[in-house]
């Protein structure tokens, strides 16, 4: 049987809806919206909790979407989430529209008459702070790029890579991880993270002993945005187990819920140290249960403005 032929390239699509007579209206937008942060999150439930959504909302979005474009745009299954042939292309094209629309904001700011200051978006996770080469980044750059302003946003890491290839973000600030196609990363240092736990908890009184037998799996461990940045054999157990007991958003949510004495969290060894609320916290077994992971300035690859090359750049100052 012939394929039908996918709407995507017909002129009742979207094509035509952005044809001169027949623009975008902001309900299409929003649709798009819905399926760019799908697309980029891999499924809808990761979406959702970005999009601050109920699930059925952006399940609903999604199919009006395929029923104005006329194709089906992902199989959702046991298989998992899986965009199709014309939700790829579309992917293609929000990035693209998203990324025109905030360069056209861009020139019209040249209106003014006078030249714009530099402007440079940064998306940033959270828990940076007491990491002393990230404000020194900062500064080596704006003191490169004279009357630079700075647009800093704090977003879970999957919110910046979908920020960035929408062209609403110039860079960000990340664990590493595999990146999405478009998007390069470079590394700024490596940070050490350990298993913490606080007063209360089972294992306190045996946190440095290295030859207790604690199992990960009895942790009541507390999941959060970078867990797939773990090391294979930290990974959290399946779902159900006391170690998938409790999950937090951030890496503050994360250290809230040690503090009470009934999870374990992996947190940043410079944020408990440069934390007073965080001091009677104890590291368990790091000698098993510590590890290394890469921060990296991420951007897209291809042309960049002057303020990012100059942002690049300051990771090889003297100092770094």
């Amino acid at each position: 049987m012939a394929r039908r032929a996918s709407s995507l390239a017909q002129p009742s699509s979207i094509d035509s809806a952005a044809a001169p007579g027949a623009p975008l209206g902001e309900a299409q937008l929003r649709l798009l919206r819905t399926f760019a942060a799908v697309a980029a999150a891999g499924g809808l439930s990761p979406a959702a909790v970005e999009l601050q959504l109920d699930l059925s909302t952006v399940s609903k979005q999604l199919r009006e979407l395929e029923a104005l474009l006329g194709a089906t745009l992902a199989r959702r299954g046991r298989g998992g989430f899986q965009l199709t042939e014309d939700g790829l292309r579309l992917q293609a094209l929000t990035r693209r529209l998203f990324g025109a629309m905030r360069a056209f904001g861009d020139d019209l700011a040249s209106f003014s008459g006078a030249a714009a200051a530099p402007v440079l978006r940064l998306g940033m996770v959270d828990a940076l702070l007491t990491e002393g080469r990230v404000p020194a980044l900062l500064a080596r750059c704006a003191q490169a790029v004279p009357g630079l302003q700075w647009q800093l946003a704090a977003r879970r890491p999957l919110e910046i890579e979908r920020e960035l290839l929408a062209g609403t973000l110039d860079a960000g600030i990340v664990a590493a991880r595999t990146a999405p196609a478009g998007l390069e990363q470079h590394r700024l240092y490596a940070e050490a993270n350990s298993l913490w736990v606080a007063p209360g908890h089972p294992w306190y009184a045996w946190a440095g002993d290295e030859a207790a037998t604690l199992r990960l799996e009895d942790a009541a461990l507390v999941t959060d945005p970078y867990v797939d940045t773990l090391p294979p054999a930290l990974l959290p157990v399946p779902p159900g187990t006391a170690a998938g007991s409790a999950r937090a958003d951030s890496l503050e949510g994360v250290a809230l819920l040690v503090l009470t004495g009934r999870h374990a969290g992996f947190l940043p060894d410079h944020y408990v140290a440069g934390t007073t609320a965080l001091q009677p916290l104890r590291r368990v077994q790091p000698a098993r249960y510590a590890h290394r992971q890469d921060i990296v300035l991420i951007c897209r690859r291809g042309k960049a403005s002057p303020a990012l090359r100059q942002l690049i750049r300051a990771l090889s100052a003297p100092g770094a």
